[in-house]
């Protein structure tokens, strides 16, 4: 049953719960995971370790989150075979996404204990190049999070029961009945109403917030041509800066269209846009100009100019903003068209 739906049932339920547990002793809470926190100028650096409490026949998970301004190229911490006290046994990469306007870069490592007792979690060191529009200042920088520790316990118990330990029945113990006990619980009944009701509240707020959206094609190919610009590769090897210019805009037209555009030759390619009709006569011309200029450079042995680079890197900007524009402009139309096709309701 959803609680979103029926929020009252949440109401009914939770002072019924806490009437039950008073007079039981005390809760113990479970620990919470081992976490740390740093900011660095535009980067949020933040590590967690879970479970608070494992075995050592367990796995565990370490989350690195990077929450970064625009403009800034995160780096992906690398790991060896062991880390700490704990071996590394898988490493993935959340799909990024923006929240608030921050680029958000999750990687999640799966650890294994190497052995008990107190086990050791190394600082995660993270590379960043701030390459903001103001404030950046295009070099290479760190950031680091706090080492953190936990107990890994045994499976098996240094002590292991024995059936000499076992001891008779206990007879009943009578609850002693007190005044203030029940005042107690009463008290905490109102609490727990209150605080389910203001839950429930936030959570109705929290919901007609914006959601957190995964980047859009456009955004992911203008992030990857920061990282191409950030790591000079046309000053180390040309060749190999083209081809990686060029792989950005073929992966932002699959992410697009339907055409497998890295998987092609450029004549291929070229030929089955032009049989497909997919773009406008003038963002093919561009398109054709921009990768046969960068042939010459992979398989032709072409020394390009400076101003040969930089021309490049702005006809890949200037085709992904047309296509963006272009698909942005076509989602409106459709939305207008959907909007006139709809019927209205008749008025009595």
């Amino acid at each position: 049953m959803n609680a979103d739906r029926h929020p009252w049932i949440l109401l009914a339920v939770l002072p019924l719960a806490v009437a039950l547990g008073c007079g039981r002793g005390e809760i113990k809470l479970p620990p919470k995971p081992p976490r740390s926190v740093f900011d660095d100028g535009p980067v949020r650096l933040s590590v967690e370790f879970a479970p608070a409490e494992p075995r050592l026949a367990d796995r565990a998970t370490l989350a690195v989150r990077i929450d970064a301004e625009p403009g800034v190229t995160v780096e992906r911490p690398e790991f060896g075979a062991e880390f700490g006290d704990f071996r590394v046994v898988d490493a993935r990469e959340e799909l990024p996404r923006v929240d608030n306007n921050r680029e958000i870069v999750e990687w999640i490592y799966t650890l294994e204990p190497i052995r008990a007792g107190r086990a050791a979690i190394w600082p995660v060191d993270v590379a960043y190049v701030d390459a903001r529009s103001t404030g950046g200042d295009g070099n290479r920088h760190w950031i680091s999070s706090k080492p953190l520790s936990v107990e890994v316990a045994t499976t098996v118990k240094a002590d292991p029961p024995s059936l000499a330990d076992l001891q008779p029945e206990a007879p009943p113990v009578g609850v002693p009945f007190s005044p203030l006990t029940w005042i107690v619980c009463l008290a905490a009944v109102l609490a727990a109403v209150a605080a389910a009701a203001y839950a429930i509240h936030r959570h109705r707020r929290r919901r007609k917030q914006i959601a957190s959206r995964p980047l859009t094609p456009a955004e992911i190919a203008y992030r990857e041509l920061r990282q191409i610009v950030a790591d000079r590769l046309a000053d180390r090897d040309v060749k190999q800066f083209y081809v990686a210019l060029t792989g950005v805009v073929r992966r932002f037209i699959e992410r697009t269209t339907s055409i497998r555009a890295p998987e092609q030759t450029t004549e291929e390619f070229l030929r089955e846009i032009s049989l497909r009709r997919t773009f406008p006569d003038e963002e093919n011309r561009r398109l054709k100009i921009f990768l046969e200029a960068a042939d010459l450079v992979k398989f032709a042995a072409h020394r390009p100019r400076q101003e040969d680079v930089d021309a490049s890197l702005d006809r890949a900007r200037e085709f992904i903003d047309a296509r963006r524009d272009a698909m942005a402009a076509s989602e409106s139309s459709e939305a207008a068209s959907d909007r006139s096709n709809t019927p209205a309701k008749e008025v009595a």
